[in-house]
């Protein structure tokens, strides 16, 4: 059952099932560009950023890529 306010409605801290995941709260990370690939390769700095935003039990979608080598910035 999600967790309510005191009128009875869900709020962003709730908890919510998503197929088989069971996420903590409704606050999701969309994917962005942010061009911290070196060459198109994710290395330790983007995995950095992610840690820095993950919650236990919250979702977060990882990196968007670009249409071509120009689309950059």
């Amino acid at each position: 059952m999600a967790e309510t306010n005191s009128s009875g409605e869900v709020t962003l801290f709730s908890p919510y099932k998503m197929g088989k995941f069971d996420l903590s709260h409704r606050v999701v990370l969309a994917p962005m560009t942010r061009c911290r690939s070196l060459n198109g390769v994710p290395g330790a700095a983007v995995a950095e950023y992610y840690v820095q935003r993950s919650t236990p039990g919250g979702f977060l979608i990882s990196e968007g890529t670009l249409v071509s080598n120009t689309a950059a910035g």
